[in-house]
């Protein structure tokens, strides 16, 4: 397939003119941003079944055309500048600078001189030994002396490494291919007003000194410049050539007019043979510059993963950043006020560098979608609810609007965004009544309570996003889990701190609801590892994730208190039912207060799927994990 592309136009106070002498574009246009897949900046298709689409959006939506190019964002940005007077003084990172600093790979880009440039220098380098010297001529303000300028003609390829100082001259019109990255740093601005923010400390740590390396590559008819980051050919059409496409290819026509495979082509014109195309036939007479990307090497540092987690302030938030960042992920949390993250143990990550807290919440759009197109998550996971089952009897539509409309809002932010990340939605056991068990991906939904309602239809806008838009989502219904981080209103968690009192010596009754109904308690920890690795697979589909091992609310304070050395025995029925030591002393008994009426009887899960999927089993050890909270 052949992909024709409309470009981008930027306005820039130091334009030239050339680039309306071959598009219709505005006055003041500086650059043409021709093949470009960056968000609200994209090149946009001009011919066949996707006109009118974004690049960006085939990118992530049609990877099979760029050959399943492993790249998460398009890989290079070409641009044509037409400057009328000289470009400020920049610097590119390396990776190592870039990663430690913005967690992004530095930057190398080449210019290709056009025919139309006058323009007989561009600025590659300053002839000063190391940073000390280059701070003292800033403060003299002499740096204009001390900038190396190299002699330029047209057809040349002007090579611009990490760390190498360089400027376009006035009068100049290139063809510019880069790496897609927005780290550029300016160290001088020729002093022009309005001011602009200048990087100075960053340039100086970044810059290569004493680089005396030839940057100046001479073209010469059908050469070619091959690097590390992509391919960069000119091909000479004259009359009828035959072209085999070497797989995702990018063209720009520098002079001249023909057509490929008939199609009527002209100087100016930039389109992209996509990764299935082979035969390719030029006439006419053209130059062309053709550039291949190349994935990133195996061996060159690799970006730390993002990743976003929603209702950040609970135990599954608690053990999941724990997970990320052992696994050297940038992690950002969403909380809704400081002052209930600051009174959480998630304190615990504040000095943590690869760790961030943004204020949000899950009923504010324009809130969510800001936070994706700052952080531009890897991975999001999806923990945020009205989770308390009694309250959303109080509370239905606040309930709706965090549990529902809040997954949609962050389902349309993703598919909007355009951004390639993967989510992952914490579902819910309470979809299902009980009745059948244990419960699996095929058994029908049957919710009862606002909340169960609200996480069935977050559960089916997930599916239908995954469907629709070809969304990486994933539904994990994760069952009954548990931790020492477990908040108090949960009856694990009153069970533990219940026995805990009545070991220290306080006479304590625990008032309970519903004794019969069977739940499962997992590990909080391993259900974090499970909500990651569902991520790591190849396809997203939706998991009942589960131990499979369900035990009572009265079996479980049996458990719990015997390992305070009291063993619980049990008199009377229903409301009048009551648990006793072996002194005959009332630890346990049932309160009005706490029945659920509406409780599923049984809430234990069949995981087959998602082990056999991914390789993981969780297991039920509830013994290790009692003592563990009963010791915290």
């Amino acid at each position: 397939m052949i992909l024709f592309l409309k470009p981008y136009f930027e306005i820039k106070p130091w334009a030239g003119n050339e680039l309306n002498k071959i598009y219709d574009c505005p006055d003041g246009t500086g650059e043409a941003w021709i093949v470009s897949g960056y968000k609200n900046k994209s090149s946009i298709i001009s011919n066949g079944k996707y006109k009118g689409e974004t690049l960006r959006h085939l990118w992530n939506k049609h990877p099979e055309l760029f050959g399943d190019y492993p790249d998460k964002e398009f890989p290079l940005l070409l641009k044509l500048i037409s400057a009328k007077e000289n470009l400020s003084i920049q610097v590119h990172p390396n990776d190592n600078y870039a990663l430690k600093k913005h967690n992004s790979l530095g930057k190398f880009e080449c210019w290709y001189i056009l025919p139309e440039t006058k323009a007989k220098s561009v600025t590659l380098g300053v002839n000063v030994k190391n940073s000390v010297e280059l701070q003292n001529v800033i403060n003299k303000g002499l740096i204009e002396n001390f900038l190396i300028n190299k002699e330029i003609e047209p057809d040349d390829l002007v090579v611009v490494e990490p760390g190498r100082v360089h400027a376009i001259h006035g009068d100049s019109f290139i063809l510019e291919t880069q790496e897609s990255s927005d780290i550029t740093y300016r160290l001088y601005d020729f002093n022009r007003l309005p001011k602009r923010q200048l990087h100075i400390e960053d340039s100086l740590n970044v810059i290569d000194y004493n680089n005396d390396k030839n940057l100046i590559h001479r073209f010469k008819e059908d050469d070619a410049f091959k690097n590390s980051h992509f391919n960069l050919y000119k091909l000479n059409i004259n009359g009828s050539t035959k072209y085999e496409n070497k797989g995702f290819e990018i063209f720009y026509i520098v002079n001249g007019e023909g057509t490929i495979n008939k199609d009527k082509i002209k100087k100016g014109d930039t389109f992209i043979l996509t990764a299935e195309h082979s035969k390719i036939v030029f006439d006419g007479n053209l130059e062309i510059i053709a550039v291949i990307p190349k994935p990133k090497e195996k061996d060159r540092l690799k970006m730390r993963k993002v990743a976003l987690i929603t209702g950040i302030v609970s135990q599954d938030g608690y053990y999941l950043t724990k997970l990320l960042l052992e696994k050297n992920y940038e992690v950002h949390g969403m909380i809704q006020s400081m002052s209930q993250y600051n009174s959480s143990y998630m304190v615990e990550f504040n000095d943590n560098s690869n760790f961030f807290i943004h204020v949000g919440d899950m009923t504010d759009t324009s809130n969510i979608n800001r936070l994706l197109e700052n952080i531009k998550p890897d991975e999001i996971y999806h923990l945020a609810s009205q989770s308390h089952v009694d309250l959303s009897f109080d509370i239905p539509e606040y309930t709706s609007q965090v549990n529902a409309l809040g997954t949609l809002r962050l389902l349309d932010a993703i598919k909007n965004s355009e951004i390639k990340t993967k989510l992952f939605n914490l579902s819910t056991p309470y979809l299902f009544s009980g009745d059948i068990y244990p419960q699996n991906e095929n058994t029908q939904f049957e919710p009862t309570t606002p909340y169960a309602i609200s996480k069935q239809y977050a559960h089916s806008m997930v599916k239908s996003y995954r469907y629709n838009y070809n969304l990486y989502a994933v539904n994990g219904i994760c069952y009954n889990h548990t931790s020492p981080f477990r908040v108090s209103s949960y009856v694990s968690k009153k069970i533990v701190e219940a026995a805990k009192k009545v070991r220290s010596g306080e006479d304590y009754v625990l008032s309970l609801g519903n004794l019969d109904p069977i739940r499962e308690w997992g590990n909080t920890k391993d259900y974090a590892y499970a909500m990651w690795i569902s991520l790591q697979q190849e396809k997203p589909t939706d998991y009942i994730i589960s131990t499979g091992i369900g035990y009572s609310v009265r079996q479980i304070v049996e458990l719990v208190y015997s390992k305070i050395g009291l063993n619980i025995k049990w008199s009377g029925t229903g409301i009048d039912e009551i648990g006793v030591d072996q002194n005959g002393k009332i630890r346990i008994k049932v309160s009005s207060e706490f029945i659920r009426p509406y409780d599923p009887d049984v809430l234990v899960g069949d995981s087959t799927k998602f082990t056999t999927t991914t390789g993981y089993k969780l297991n039920d050890n509830i013994n290790d994990l009692i003592n563990s909270m009963l010791e915290d």
